[in-house]
Protein backbone atom coordinates (compact mmCIF):
# COMPACT_ATOMS: atom_id res chain seq x y z
CA UNK A 1 0.00 0.00 0.00
CA UNK A 2 1.24 3.46 -0.89
CA UNK A 3 0.99 6.27 1.67
CA UNK A 4 1.21 9.69 0.07
CA UNK A 5 3.06 12.61 1.59
CA UNK A 6 -0.24 14.46 2.05
CA UNK A 7 -1.77 11.59 4.03
CA UNK A 8 1.27 11.19 6.26
CA UNK A 9 1.64 14.92 6.91
CA UNK A 10 -2.04 15.10 7.85
CA UNK A 11 -1.70 12.12 10.19
CA UNK A 12 1.42 13.63 11.76
CA UNK A 13 -0.21 17.07 12.18
CA UNK A 14 -3.32 15.64 13.82
CA UNK A 15 -1.28 13.53 16.22
CA UNK A 16 0.98 16.48 17.02
CA UNK A 17 -1.92 18.85 17.65
CA UNK A 18 -4.29 16.40 19.32
CA UNK A 19 -5.23 18.94 22.00
CA UNK A 20 -7.06 20.97 19.35
CA UNK A 21 -9.35 18.05 18.54
CA UNK A 22 -9.93 16.19 21.82
CA UNK A 23 -9.69 16.88 25.54
CA UNK A 24 -7.77 13.73 26.36
CA UNK A 25 -5.23 12.03 24.09
CA UNK A 26 -6.91 8.71 24.82
CA UNK A 27 -9.91 10.03 22.90
CA UNK A 28 -7.86 10.35 19.71
CA UNK A 29 -9.10 7.15 18.14
CA UNK A 30 -8.97 6.12 14.50
CA UNK A 31 -12.46 7.38 13.77
CA UNK A 32 -11.55 10.79 15.23
CA UNK A 33 -8.39 10.99 13.11
CA UNK A 34 -10.33 10.01 9.97
CA UNK A 35 -13.07 12.57 10.72
CA UNK A 36 -10.63 15.43 11.42
CA UNK A 37 -8.56 14.61 8.32
CA UNK A 38 -11.65 14.78 6.14
CA UNK A 39 -13.22 17.87 7.73
CA UNK A 40 -10.17 20.04 8.33
CA UNK A 41 -7.55 18.84 5.85
CA UNK A 42 -9.71 17.48 2.99
CA UNK A 43 -7.74 14.23 3.06
CA UNK A 44 -9.38 10.81 2.97
CA UNK A 45 -7.73 8.40 5.40
CA UNK A 46 -8.78 4.80 5.89
CA UNK A 47 -8.23 2.33 8.70
CA UNK A 48 -5.66 0.56 6.50
CA UNK A 49 -3.80 3.84 5.94
CA UNK A 50 -3.62 4.47 9.68
CA UNK A 51 -2.42 0.93 10.35
CA UNK A 52 0.28 1.24 7.68
CA UNK A 53 1.44 4.62 8.99
CA UNK A 54 1.72 3.34 12.55
CA UNK A 55 3.54 0.23 11.38
CA UNK A 56 6.07 2.16 9.25
CA UNK A 57 6.12 5.47 11.12
CA UNK A 58 9.91 5.85 11.28
CA UNK A 59 10.44 5.04 7.60
CA UNK A 60 7.68 7.42 6.51
CA UNK A 61 8.94 10.13 8.86
CA UNK A 62 12.40 9.90 7.31
CA UNK A 63 10.96 9.81 3.77
CA UNK A 64 8.51 12.70 4.05
CA UNK A 65 9.41 14.96 6.97
CA UNK A 66 13.21 15.06 6.95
Amino acid sequence: MFISREKFETFHAIRGNYSLYVKNRKDLKDDSIIRVAKEEYDVILTEKDLEEMRKNFERLMYKYIN
